[in-house]
């Protein structure tokens, strides 16, 4: 087969990575999914390079380009170190504006989570172990906590804290589905939610985790179609959720006869 001309190669073009740019990619991976919350210290330089198996010139390099894109920066002192920052809020309008840009990418994001997510909690329903089990009951209790009132709805770091819980609840969804493809998947989709969520939201809502627990339940009573089910309905509401905060498509002028 040959491919035809004006269509993509049949092979893509390589392009060699440098070693602190993998650095970046794991640790703002690790950000974006909620492993590490702003006002946490990211292991030491000498750690993080025992770890990656890189040299600390290279943690260096890759710091350089975090603290470029806000994610994290350096404190001085014996009680500095390598800190995650907090996403700065936008005001309404610039809300507006940013999620305008983001619109496709919301949707793409949208159509892979619903495609690989549904699949996952179906699969979890088989699969799950008791000690999975026991990890979803936790996420949920944990995220039941941090919205149970008005009051705790409002605190900024609670949002974060959620985030973080939510992430952990699909991600041992994925895990319990003992299928290492949809893992993956549902840690990129999570990733990409990460800069659109992060910087629009200024509290919970109330409902927050409503499909959580019906998903759980799902999963808990081994119904396969349920949990595919509530998991659709609970990605389907959140990207209603973030529509409602992008511009109204204009309507076209009416025209001059």
């Amino acid at each position: 087969m040959t491919a035809v001309e004006g269509e993509r190669p049949l092979i893509g073009s390589v392009r060699a990575a440098a070693t602190y740019e993998l650095v970046v990619e794991q640790v703002r991976r690790a950000i974006y999914l909620g492993r590490f919350l702003p006002g946490d210290k990211l292991p030491p330089e000498r750690d993080l390079a025992s770890q990656m198996g890189v040299s600390r010139t290279t943690i260096r390099e890759a710091v350089r380009v975090l603290e470029g894109e806000g994610l994290v920066t350096v404190r001085r002192g014996a009680t500095g170190g390598l800190v995650v920052l907090g996403q700065a809020q936008l005001t309404p309008g610039q809300v507006k504006s940013y999620m305008e840009t983001q619109r496709v990418m919301l949707d793409s994001v949208f159509e892979f989570r619903v495609a690989n997510e549904c699949a996952a909690a179906a699969l979890a329903a088989a699969r799950r172990t008791e000690s999975q089990l026991r990890r979803l009951s936790r996420a949920v209790e944990e995220m039941d906590k941090l919205g149970a009132t008005p009051e705790a709805r409002e605190v900024t770091a609670n949002i974060a804290r959620f985030g973080a819980w939510d992430s952990e609840f699909h991600l041992a969804i994925a895990r319990a589905s003992a299928n290492p493809f949809l893992l993956k998947a549902v840690e990129d989709g999570r990733a990409a939610m990460f800069l659109p969520v992060g910087r629009v939201f200024t509290r919970l809502e109330a409902n927050a985790n409503d499909h959580h627990a019906a998903i759980f339940e799902a999963i808990r009573e081994r119904d396969s179609a349920a949990a595919g089910a509530h998991m659709r309905a609970h990605i389907e509401a959140t990207r209603t959720s973030l529509h409602d905060l992008l511009p109204r498509p204009r309507k076209p002028a009416p025209s001059v006869v």
